[in-house]
């Protein structure tokens, strides 16, 4: 009788073991699980946040097309000489013309170093006075990246 009561106890002791393992397995990836799903939400806060930001932006270079799309079809309507519509660019537009290179340009500002850089191009004849040359996000600092590796030498 002794022999069956031990051989009783020692099944009930392995089989608290397996359970207390498995336990702690799904506590463990419970645990991995729920920090996944954290770092997930938190790239896909600050992807929607830098979203939302170039749309701002964007939203901004469009009002700034139509400001300058008013303003050229007017100092083209009123300026019949080529100089004289130069000059009324140069005050009606101020630092957003540049007469060097005739082009019509601004940087709207963005998080993280960044600006939304517009660029138009005046052209005579057409449905609009200019092409759009360039409309692009562009970073105003650079960074570099670490290729160091952080080995023990011995020393």
């Amino acid at each position: 009788m002794a022999d069956k009561e031990i051989k009783n106890k020692a099944n009930i002791g392995s089989a608290s073991l397996i359970l207390i393992f498995i336990v702690l397995c799904l506590a463990t990836f419970g645990l991995l699980s729920l920090t996944s799903a954290n770092n997930d939400w938190k790239l896909a806060d600050k992807n929607a946040k830098a979203v939302q930001t170039y749309y701002m932006a964007d939203s901004q270079g469009e009002e700034f097309l139509q400001m300058v799309d008013q303003t050229l079809t007017e100092a083209f309507r009123d300026q019949e000489d080529q100089e004289a519509c130069r000059l009324a660019l140069k005050n009606e537009l101020g630092d957003y013309y540049q007469e060097d290179t005739g082009m019509i340009a601004t940087e709207i500002p963005m998080d993280y170093g960044q600006v939304l850089h517009i660029e138009l191009a005046l052209r005579c004849g057409g449905e609009r006075p200019f092409d759009i040359e360039a409309w692009k996000v562009v970073n105003l600092s650079d960074y570099e990246i670490d290729n160091s590796l952080p080995v023990w030498t011995g020393q």
